[in-house]
């Protein structure tokens, strides 16, 4: 059964907003809307064959953490854009009814959403706190854990858009702590976080996500081993594959 994610009004282009037993149409005038005030100018309001309501297959597929996330069913003329992809869009729906929104990170989607919990809120205390704990094995274990999720599915990430989303929290809690953590990368020209504390911290953060949201890829001592350096500082996780050292 496929998934609908529902981020807020502005990316939301169904009438009515989504319930349990609704029925959700396409409105091509929320989505030329959208676009002009993405643009900042008219846009040309033509619908192409592909214009619709996009849900799903999948739903570690879906590349932001929604604010909400439903199960719909019943997709009126469904069209998948790129031949074989878990996802289409559609013009109709109707709702099912609403799941958590950490299925977006797989079925431990709870253990790695209280990573990110954790890392937007970092202190300065606490990364310096993760910097000074040596990180053993934790690059190697990382590395067999990708290889080993890479030889089963090939693409995409074990705890779906998880990973981004925790990159996005720990910057978010550099930034409250100032501007001089960060810095130039004259490659893309983007301000980048290159304070040598922080940038361990979001690796031990990393590393947790994947042990505790993908436990099942490694043995548990070695997830252990894996999000050692995050939960000695942050705290226990009691989820599948984890045991305390």
């Amino acid at each position: 059964m496929p998934f609908f994610a529902y981020d807020d009004a502005d990316h939301f282009y169904g009438d009515p907003h989504p319930a349990p037993g609704t029925r959700v149409r396409f409105c091509p005038e929320r989505l030329f809307a959208a676009r002009e005030r993405r643009l900042g100018r008219p846009v040309k309001r033509q619908r192409t064959g592909s214009d619709g309501l996009v849900v799903h297959e999948d739903p570690t597929a879906i590349l932001t953490w929604p604010a909400a996330l439903w199960r719909v069913e019943d997709l009126e003329h469904p069209v998948r854009p790129v031949p074989h992809a878990d996802w289409a869009r559609c013009q109709a729906f109707t709702v099912v009814e609403q799941v958590p929104a950490r299925l977006v990170a797989g079925p431990h989607g709870d253990a790695v959403e209280r990573v990110i919990t954790q890392a937007r809120a970092l202190t300065a205390a606490q990364v310096e706190a993760l910097a000074a704990l040596p990180d053993g094995d934790e690059t190697a274990l990382t590395r067999e854990l990708w290889d080993q999720w890479r030889r089963d599915h090939g693409s995409g990430s074990p705890v779906g858009c998880g990973l981004t989303v925790l990159h996005d929290s720990v910057t978010q809690a550099a930034r409250r702590v100032g501007p001089h953590l960060f810095g130039r990368d004259e490659d893309d020209e983007v301000e980048v976080l290159d304070d040598p504390s922080w940038i361990q911290a979001h690796h031990a953060a990393h590393a947790a996500a994947l042990a505790l949201g993908a436990p099942d890829h490694l043995p548990p001592p070695q997830n252990t081993t894996l999000s050692h350096r995050w939960t000695s500082v942050m705290g226990d996780s009691a989820v599948p594959g984890l045991r305390r050292a």
